[in-house]
């Protein structure tokens, strides 16, 4: 039964951890034009919005953001690169880096995240993992670890390929993680970038972010939003990339941060300028609509249980994770039903940390968050427990010597206890 009521506890846990959309009906009303989309939370990790969330896609240069990811990861921004003959022939988007020019790793990086080179991306592709092919390789592995589903790369840059593709949910996925890298929302931000001179360029390469939601102002860069002509740029967003082919169309990942809340919107095969106006909504709709609620923190007492056998006889449940949800702001705490089910057998020794149940939190009968309750502290078994459960134990070697020593042990107490009743009548005599 132990064992059964363990197995489940661990299924439910890895189930309700993952993310988990709210599927109330307001979520969706959004009308977007986008393909595919969806908007999440970025500290819960709540879905507040998806249309084609999970549908294949071509990703274009929303790609740059696992190709940044990796190079923050596995190089030093210092390091220097040395440009091969094949790379300064790479097409699409590019800086136009020349043979033998030389460039430090947060050169190239910014340049892939600002002017979306993909001349940038080849460059640190080959200084990571030796070729194009074998980074690949490193960008799927890695796309998995971070929650990516039906991500599958072929290139460092996004340039047209029919195998390589994601996702909204998996760039969703990505990108989130990549916002709490502190170097990459700093790129990710950054309107302007220049780099110097070298000895194969001598002009000064200026960039300019091609995220207009970042700078977007003036006639050039309106969009009509509830019916006004409105600025592109959006004061609260924060990154991340955009991306275009003509496969591809306009495709871009958002960061947006107001009210201590962070959310991430991915907007894929949009037409012309309403990219940003899809973005603009998904955004509002979020910050409008929903509210975070702390369900419980971590290490919080909910529950005092009896143990069975134990050196004291009561324990204090505590538990192992916080939980937080992204709710519809119509809800309220009142709204939340907490389930606590405790295993059913709590006998010592229990070791600290050790998980003895669950508590749940479903809203309108649907689960949206669980949590282990583990041993406040370490209780150990009572001490003639620990004997016989040793005599019973597997180790036969040492059962006859305790077996033995037990009875020794309980022939010499009974002896002292008649020794003190003769001491006592001769005393009363």
């Amino acid at each position: 039964m132990k064992r059964l009521f363990t197995i489940i506890l661990a299924i439910n846990i890895l189930i309700f951890s993952t993310v988990i959309s709210f599927s109330a009906s307001s979520t969706n009303k959004v009308n977007i034009s986008s393909e595919s989309a969806i908007l999440i939370d970025s500290s819960t990790g709540d879905i507040l919005f998806e249309k084609n969330a999970h549908k294949s896609m071509y990703p274009a240069s929303t790609t740059k953001v696992m190709t940044a990811i990796l190079t923050l990861e596995n190089t030093n921004l210092n390091d220097r690169i040395i440009i091969d003959k094949e790379t300064p022939f790479t097409d699409g988007s590019r800086i136009y880096v020349k043979e033998g020019e030389k460039f430090t790793v947060e050169q190239l990086l910014y340049s892939l995240m600002i002017e979306s080179a993909n001349d940038s991306a080849t460059a640190l592709a080959k200084h990571i993992s030796g070729s194009v092919e074998e980074f690949a390789k490193l960008m799927n592995k890695r796309a998995k670890e971070l929650g990516a589903l039906n991500t599958n790369f072929t290139n460092p840059h996004g340039l047209p390929d029919k195998k390589h593709i994601s996702t909204a949910y998996d760039l969703a996925m990505i990108s989130k993680y990549a916002m709490t890298i502190p170097k990459f929302k700093e790129i990710a931000k950054t309107k302007r970038y220049q780099i110097p001179e070298t000895e194969k360029t001598p002009e000064i390469r200026y960039f300019r972010n091609r995220n207009r939601l970042l700078w977007g102002v003036g006639p050039r860069n309106k969009i009509r939003y509830n019916g006004k002509l409105i600025d592109i740029k959006y004061d609260i967003v924060d990154g991340i990339k955009t991306g275009y082919t003509s496969e591809a169309q306009q495709c871009l990942v958002s960061s947006a941060s107001k009210d201590n809340r962070k959310l991430i919107s991915v907007v894929l095969k949009a037409i012309r300028t309403n990219v940003y106006l899809d973005t603009r909504k998904l955004i509002d709709h979020g910050f409008d609509n929903f509210n975070v609620l702390n369900l419980v923190d971590s290490g919080t007492i909910l529950e005092s249980i009896p143990v069975d056998n134990g050196v004291e006889e009561t324990l204090d449940l505590i538990t192992q994770n916080s939980v937080s949800k992204t709710i519809p702001n119509n809800y309220t705490y009142g709204d939340i039903k907490k389930t606590i089910e405790i295993e059913p057998e709590v006998r010592a020794p229990i070791n600290k940390g050790q998980a003895l149940g669950r508590v749940t939190y479903s809203l309108n009968g649907e689960i949206i968050g669980e949590t282990n309750l583990i041993a406040y502290r370490f209780i150990d078994e009572k001490q003639l427990s620990k004997i016989v459960g040793t005599i019973r134990g597997p180790n036969s070697s040492l059962r006859i010597p305790l077996i033995l020593l037990f009875i020794y042990v309980l022939w010499r107490t009974i002896i002292t206890v008649k020794r003190i009743r003769r001491k006592r009548r001769r005393w009363r005599w």
